[in-house]
């Protein structure tokens, strides 16, 4: 089994939450009682598919240093990228990838939990020897997410923008495997955001939609922070 390197971008403020979690980065807001990263790094655990780990971090980052520097239970390497000042999805992505050293890289957001079998991800990602896969869920679309379309081969032809009213969409999920050749072209240190910048770039080089059929969820918003909360309390 091919065993890849990650990025799990943890630098946002989580500026919504703010009222609930306090002064928190937003990856390390408590759900069912542990740190949301803690549950990530518990899942690429489970994966068996990840030999390190790069924790992107900006807001608040020493908290995050400080909490997950020498632990080992994982049972990968566990890196960061510090950003002097917040640089964007994109940024982030970029500023870290010289700390992975495989030609596949997985990017993963901080804020979100996507129930994907990483192993069935890598395969197919090898196999249409796609430039990017992105991995798409199916849900009951309410206007926060913007839409994927796929052709009949499951490639991207395009995003579409947010809307209301868009019921039993294909949305991003916020978890993509890809080249990281795609990334020596992006300037370091600029700002930019990989879902509305880069992304419609990526698609001219080959990217590929993975759908999953497991649970996604974000905590961006106290709506949904509540919903994994109790989500997770069940399920441990």
């Amino acid at each position: 089994m091919e065993k890849i390197d990650a990025i799990i971008l943890a630098g946002g403020p989580g500026t919504r939450l703010r009222k609930i979690i306090g002064v928190l980065p937003k990856a390390l807001a408590p759900v069912n009682n542990i740190p949301f990263l803690d549950l990530l790094l518990s899942f690429l655990k489970k994966s068996g598919c990840v030999q390190r780990v790069v924790i992107a971090v900006g807001y608040l980052a020493d908290q995050v240093i400080g909490a997950y520097t020498d632990r080992h239970e994982y049972g990968f390497e566990i890196i960061f990228s510090e950003e002097k000042k917040l640089l964007g999805t994109g940024g982030a992505i970029r500023k870290a990838l010289p700390y992975t050293k495989t030609e596949n890289v997985l990017a993963l957001n901080g804020d979100t939990y996507t129930d994907v079998n990483i192993a069935d991800l890598i395969d197919t990602h090898r196999k249409k020897h796609a430039a990017m896969t992105i991995v798409l869920a199916e849900i009951e679309n309410k206007g926060r997410y913007g839409r994927v379309k796929l052709n009949s081969g499951h490639r991207i032809v395009s995003f579409k923008e947010k809307s209301r009213g868009q019921a039993g969409a294909y949305v991003n999920a916020g978890m993509y495997l890809f080249k990281r050749e795609l990334f020596y072209s992006i300037q370091e240190n600029r700002v930019i955001s990989f879902e509305k910048e880069l992304l419609p770039l990526f698609l001219e080089k080959g990217a590929y939609g993975f759908i999953t059929r497991g649970k996604f969820m974000d905590i961006g918003v106290p709506e949904t922070y509540r919903m994994a909360d109790t989500y997770f309390r069940e399920i441990f």
